[in-house]
């Protein structure tokens, strides 16, 4: 699900004002909930996001505005970070054959070794 505001930008009825009028959401099998941030907060639900923008948008005089979705994002990142190894990623890169690759390998064989021998204990 996505979170959306209406940014009107000129308000040409002079009933919704201007900034942000709307709050919607878009769910994950397309539809959409709006609702007005106004004296009157109705909820209407539409087919698209291409649906609202079509009947709100008045000719670019109403924006529509995605709010970052924070929460996937960190989610995301903490996923590609927690499967992150930077040695394995150096190593993939170079070239097997290389002087650096070998003192890479030899590094890892030490580090194995200390942590086989920490296991024992």
């Amino acid at each position: 699900m996505k979170m959306f505001y209406l940014k009107r930008i000129e308000d040409e009825s002079g009933v919704s004002g201007t900034g942000r009028i709307a709050q919607g959401f878009i769910f994950d099998n397309g539809k959409v909930a709006l609702t007005w941030l106004s004296e009157h907060p109705s909820v209407t639900i539409y087919d698209s996001i291409g649906e609202v923008h079509a009947i709100h948008g008045h000719g670019g005089k109403t924006e529509i505005l995605m709010e970052p979705d924070y929460k996937r994002a960190y989610n995301e990142v903490t996923s590609f970070v927690g499967n992150f190894n930077l040695f394995d990623s150096m190593v993939e890169k170079l070239p097997v054959e290389s002087q650096t690759s070998k003192i890479l390998k030899e590094i890892e064989a030490k580090q194995q070794k200390k942590s086989a021998k920490k296991e024992k204990k």
